[in-house]
Protein backbone atom coordinates (compact mmCIF):
# COMPACT_ATOMS: atom_id res chain seq x y z
CA UNK A 1 0.00 0.00 0.00
CA UNK A 2 1.25 3.37 -1.28
CA UNK A 3 1.20 5.19 2.42
CA UNK A 4 0.87 8.83 0.90
CA UNK A 5 -0.06 9.81 4.42
CA UNK A 6 3.66 9.45 5.06
CA UNK A 7 4.95 12.27 2.56
CA UNK A 8 2.25 14.73 3.08
CA UNK A 9 1.69 14.54 7.16
CA UNK A 10 5.94 14.91 7.92
CA UNK A 11 6.19 17.72 5.19
CA UNK A 12 3.13 19.35 6.62
CA UNK A 13 4.55 18.34 10.42
CA UNK A 14 0.71 16.99 11.42
CA UNK A 15 2.48 15.09 13.97
CA UNK A 16 -0.34 14.76 15.77
CA UNK A 17 -2.72 13.24 12.95
CA UNK A 18 0.14 10.95 11.86
CA UNK A 19 1.37 9.76 15.60
CA UNK A 20 -2.82 8.94 16.01
CA UNK A 21 -2.25 6.99 12.52
CA UNK A 22 0.34 4.37 14.03
CA UNK A 23 -0.77 4.27 17.19
CA UNK A 24 -4.83 3.83 15.98
CA UNK A 25 -3.29 0.83 13.79
CA UNK A 26 -0.94 -1.03 16.39
CA UNK A 27 -4.57 -0.84 18.26
CA UNK A 28 -6.12 -2.15 15.27
CA UNK A 29 -3.98 -4.44 13.71
CA UNK A 30 0.04 -3.79 13.76
CA UNK A 31 0.44 -6.40 10.89
CA UNK A 32 -0.63 -3.44 8.91
CA UNK A 33 2.25 -1.02 8.88
CA UNK A 34 4.54 -3.84 7.13
CA UNK A 35 2.13 -3.05 4.30
CA UNK A 36 3.42 0.67 3.98
CA UNK A 37 5.26 1.78 1.38
CA UNK A 38 6.87 5.15 2.99
CA UNK A 39 8.24 7.73 0.68
CA UNK A 40 9.17 11.49 0.40
CA UNK A 41 8.47 11.71 -3.75
CA UNK A 42 7.23 9.61 -6.47
CA UNK A 43 6.41 10.33 -10.26
CA UNK A 44 3.21 12.55 -9.01
CA UNK A 45 5.08 14.39 -6.81
CA UNK A 46 7.59 17.33 -6.46
CA UNK A 47 10.85 16.04 -5.66
CA UNK A 48 11.96 15.18 -2.21
CA UNK A 49 14.78 18.34 -2.20
CA UNK A 50 11.87 20.55 -3.30
CA UNK A 51 9.56 19.16 -0.48
CA UNK A 52 11.99 18.40 1.89
CA UNK A 53 14.90 20.71 1.44
CA UNK A 54 18.61 19.43 1.88
CA UNK A 55 18.97 20.11 6.01
CA UNK A 56 18.20 18.37 8.80
CA UNK A 57 14.67 17.97 8.21
CA UNK A 58 14.87 16.34 4.93
CA UNK A 59 17.53 14.01 6.83
CA UNK A 60 15.23 13.41 9.61
CA UNK A 61 12.19 12.25 8.07
CA UNK A 62 15.05 9.88 5.79
CA UNK A 63 15.55 8.31 8.96
CA UNK A 64 11.84 8.01 9.97
CA UNK A 65 11.27 6.13 6.42
CA UNK A 66 14.37 4.12 6.57
CA UNK A 67 13.49 3.03 10.61
CA UNK A 68 9.46 2.33 10.44
CA UNK A 69 7.96 -0.77 9.62
CA UNK A 70 7.05 -1.85 5.84
CA UNK A 71 9.13 -0.46 2.76
CA UNK A 72 10.83 2.65 2.48
CA UNK A 73 10.95 3.83 -1.46
CA UNK A 74 13.92 5.86 -2.55
CA UNK A 75 12.64 8.30 -5.40
CA UNK A 76 15.34 8.54 -8.43
CA UNK A 77 17.51 11.27 -7.98
CA UNK A 78 16.95 11.75 -4.42
CA UNK A 79 20.07 10.52 -3.32
CA UNK A 80 22.05 12.86 -5.47
CA UNK A 81 19.72 16.11 -4.82
CA UNK A 82 17.96 16.25 -8.54
CA UNK A 83 15.49 18.55 -8.06
CA UNK A 84 13.50 17.71 -11.51
CA UNK A 85 10.46 16.29 -11.21
CA UNK A 86 10.27 12.95 -13.41
CA UNK A 87 8.20 10.50 -14.49
CA UNK A 88 7.62 7.24 -16.21
CA UNK A 89 6.73 8.71 -19.69
CA UNK A 90 9.96 10.70 -19.44
CA UNK A 91 12.57 9.28 -22.01
CA UNK A 92 15.26 11.25 -20.36
CA UNK A 93 15.91 14.00 -18.05
CA UNK A 94 15.51 17.85 -19.69
CA UNK A 95 17.39 19.68 -16.95
CA UNK A 96 21.42 19.41 -16.95
CA UNK A 97 21.84 18.73 -13.24
CA UNK A 98 25.06 17.43 -11.61
CA UNK A 99 25.09 15.25 -8.23
CA UNK A 100 25.49 17.30 -5.28
CA UNK A 101 28.76 15.93 -3.65
CA UNK A 102 27.62 16.95 -0.52
CA UNK A 103 24.71 15.69 -0.04
CA UNK A 104 25.74 12.03 -1.48
CA UNK A 105 28.15 12.31 1.35
CA UNK A 106 25.97 13.17 3.95
CA UNK A 107 23.93 10.17 3.04
CA UNK A 108 26.78 7.74 3.51
CA UNK A 109 27.57 9.01 6.64
CA UNK A 110 23.86 9.35 8.50
CA UNK A 111 22.10 7.22 6.09
CA UNK A 112 23.33 4.09 4.94
CA UNK A 113 24.96 2.65 7.90
CA UNK A 114 21.52 2.64 9.15
CA UNK A 115 19.82 1.26 6.57
CA UNK A 116 22.42 -1.86 6.38
CA UNK A 117 20.65 -2.28 9.36
CA UNK A 118 17.18 -2.74 7.79
CA UNK A 119 16.13 -6.10 9.08
CA UNK A 120 15.78 -4.48 12.82
CA UNK A 121 13.18 -2.23 11.58
CA UNK A 122 11.31 -3.83 9.04
CA UNK A 123 8.51 -6.31 11.17
CA UNK A 124 6.04 -5.42 13.98
CA UNK A 125 6.55 -7.88 16.44
CA UNK A 126 9.21 -6.01 18.13
CA UNK A 127 7.98 -2.69 17.02
CA UNK A 128 6.79 -0.30 20.07
CA UNK A 129 5.99 3.10 20.02
CA UNK A 130 6.29 6.27 22.89
CA UNK A 131 4.47 9.19 24.05
CA UNK A 132 7.46 11.67 24.92
CA UNK A 133 6.49 13.69 27.66
CA UNK A 134 8.29 16.89 28.01
CA UNK A 135 9.46 18.60 31.53
CA UNK A 136 6.14 19.87 32.49
CA UNK A 137 4.40 15.76 31.88
CA UNK A 138 2.90 17.13 28.67
CA UNK A 139 3.28 14.89 25.70
CA UNK A 140 4.94 16.34 22.77
CA UNK A 141 3.21 15.29 20.02
CA UNK A 142 6.46 16.45 17.79
CA UNK A 143 8.38 13.67 18.63
CA UNK A 144 8.42 10.39 16.80
CA UNK A 145 10.10 7.83 19.33
CA UNK A 146 9.81 3.98 18.99
CA UNK A 147 11.70 0.73 19.80
CA UNK A 148 12.02 -2.35 17.44
CA UNK A 149 14.47 -5.07 17.44
CA UNK A 150 15.70 -8.53 15.49
CA UNK A 151 17.00 -11.33 17.46
CA UNK A 152 18.86 -10.08 20.29
CA UNK A 153 19.78 -6.51 18.85
CA UNK A 154 17.57 -3.90 19.26
CA UNK A 155 17.35 0.09 18.38
CA UNK A 156 15.36 3.53 20.12
CA UNK A 157 15.04 6.21 17.23
CA UNK A 158 13.93 9.57 17.78
CA UNK A 159 13.14 12.58 15.80
CA UNK A 160 11.72 15.92 16.54
CA UNK A 161 9.49 16.72 12.92
CA UNK A 162 9.65 20.43 14.56
CA UNK A 163 11.46 23.46 14.44
CA UNK A 164 11.17 23.80 18.22
CA UNK A 165 13.01 22.43 20.72
CA UNK A 166 12.43 19.20 22.39
CA UNK A 167 13.19 18.07 25.86
CA UNK A 168 11.70 15.03 27.75
CA UNK A 169 11.40 11.44 28.61
CA UNK A 170 9.81 7.84 27.47
CA UNK A 171 8.57 5.89 29.34
CA UNK A 172 5.86 3.40 28.39
CA UNK A 173 4.68 2.14 25.09
CA UNK A 174 1.19 2.96 23.69
CA UNK A 175 -0.89 0.07 23.22
CA UNK A 176 -0.35 -2.70 20.58
CA UNK A 177 -2.65 -5.49 19.96
CA UNK A 178 -0.55 -8.59 20.60
CA UNK A 179 -1.44 -12.59 20.24
CA UNK A 180 -2.34 -14.34 23.72
CA UNK A 181 -2.55 -18.18 24.16
CA UNK A 182 -5.89 -17.92 23.38
CA UNK A 183 -6.98 -14.53 22.40
CA UNK A 184 -5.40 -11.03 21.03
CA UNK A 185 -5.35 -8.79 23.77
CA UNK A 186 -3.74 -4.73 24.21
CA UNK A 187 -0.14 -4.59 25.30
CA UNK A 188 1.69 -1.42 26.87
CA UNK A 189 5.64 -2.63 28.02
CA UNK A 190 8.34 0.08 29.76
CA UNK A 191 11.61 1.23 27.43
CA UNK A 192 12.95 -1.07 29.53
CA UNK A 193 11.39 -4.41 28.63
CA UNK A 194 10.96 -2.71 25.00
CA UNK A 195 15.18 -2.95 24.73
CA UNK A 196 15.21 -6.46 26.03
CA UNK A 197 17.01 -4.54 29.45
CA UNK A 198 17.11 -6.27 33.22
CA UNK A 199 15.56 -4.06 35.77
CA UNK A 200 19.23 -4.37 37.90
CA UNK A 201 21.31 -1.91 39.18
CA UNK A 202 24.72 -4.04 38.93
CA UNK A 203 23.85 -4.51 34.68
CA UNK A 204 24.50 -1.70 32.77
CA UNK A 205 24.14 -1.40 29.38
CA UNK A 206 26.43 0.51 26.84
CA UNK A 207 24.96 1.95 23.62
CA UNK A 208 25.83 4.01 20.25
CA UNK A 209 24.34 6.97 18.79
CA UNK A 210 24.57 6.05 15.13
CA UNK A 211 24.29 9.48 13.39
CA UNK A 212 27.25 10.98 16.06
CA UNK A 213 29.01 7.66 16.64
CA UNK A 214 28.84 8.61 20.46
CA UNK A 215 28.43 5.82 22.96
CA UNK A 216 26.45 6.47 26.22
CA UNK A 217 26.12 4.01 29.95
CA UNK A 218 23.35 3.48 31.46
CA UNK A 219 22.42 1.24 34.67
CA UNK A 220 19.51 -0.97 33.92
CA UNK A 221 17.37 -0.24 36.80
CA UNK A 222 17.42 3.52 35.26
CA UNK A 223 15.43 2.48 32.31
CA UNK A 224 12.93 1.47 34.75
CA UNK A 225 12.98 3.91 37.50
CA UNK A 226 13.70 6.91 35.33
CA UNK A 227 12.51 6.26 31.62
CA UNK A 228 14.79 7.35 28.56
CA UNK A 229 15.78 10.88 28.75
CA UNK A 230 16.75 12.89 25.60
CA UNK A 231 17.10 16.43 24.37
CA UNK A 232 16.17 17.29 20.61
CA UNK A 233 17.21 20.18 18.65
CA UNK A 234 14.14 21.29 15.94
CA UNK A 235 14.13 18.15 13.36
CA UNK A 236 16.80 16.07 14.94
CA UNK A 237 17.13 12.93 15.27
CA UNK A 238 18.68 9.89 17.28
CA UNK A 239 19.18 6.29 16.06
CA UNK A 240 20.22 4.47 19.51
CA UNK A 241 21.96 0.67 18.19
CA UNK A 242 24.51 -1.54 19.92
CA UNK A 243 22.99 -1.98 23.27
CA UNK A 244 25.24 -4.51 24.90
CA UNK A 245 25.29 -5.59 28.49
CA UNK A 246 28.30 -5.64 31.30
CA UNK A 247 27.54 -7.05 34.52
Amino acid sequence: VYNSAFMHMIMNEENRKYRDLITNTLEFEPEILKRYVNFMSNPDEETAIKQFGTEDKYFGTFILMITLPGLPMIAHGQIEGYTEKYGMEYRRAYYNESPNQWLIDRHRREIFPVLKKRYLFSEVYNFWFFDFHDNAGYINENVMAYSNGYGHERALIFYNNKYDSAFGKIYNSAPKLVQGENDKYLKHISIGEALSIKNDGKYFYIFREAISGLEFIKAGNEFYNDGFYIELQGFKYKVFMDFREVY
